[in-house]
Parts: structure tokens; sequence; C-alpha cells
């Protein structure tokens, strides 16, 4: 006998939730990512003023 199939639409991959524990965070090289380019964007800015 068969298996019964679902009423509805198949499910689309981006329909559905993100499993956003699948991506481990490493906090301090996101700190120093986010501070470095903060830097960066402000020496730029500077340089491009003058």
């Amino acid at each position: 006998m068969a298996a019964p199939t679902p009423a509805g639409p198949p499910r689309l991959r981006m329909m559905c939730s993100l499993d956003l524990d699948e991506h481990p965070t490493h906090d301090l090289r996101d700190h120093l990512l986010a501070l470095g380019s903060m830097v960066l964007f402000c020496v730029v800015a500077i340089l491009l003023r003058r």
C-alpha cells in the first residue's frame, strides 16, 4: 500500500524558516571585523574629504 501524499503543494526552501543554529557565531571575530570595517570606513571618509 502506498503512503499518503501531502495535501498541499511542496514546500519551497525560500519559504521555510532559517535554522540559524546551524551556523555558529564567533563573538570576538565578529566584533573585531565590525570594528575594523568601521575604522576603515572612517579612514576612507577622511581621505576622500580632503
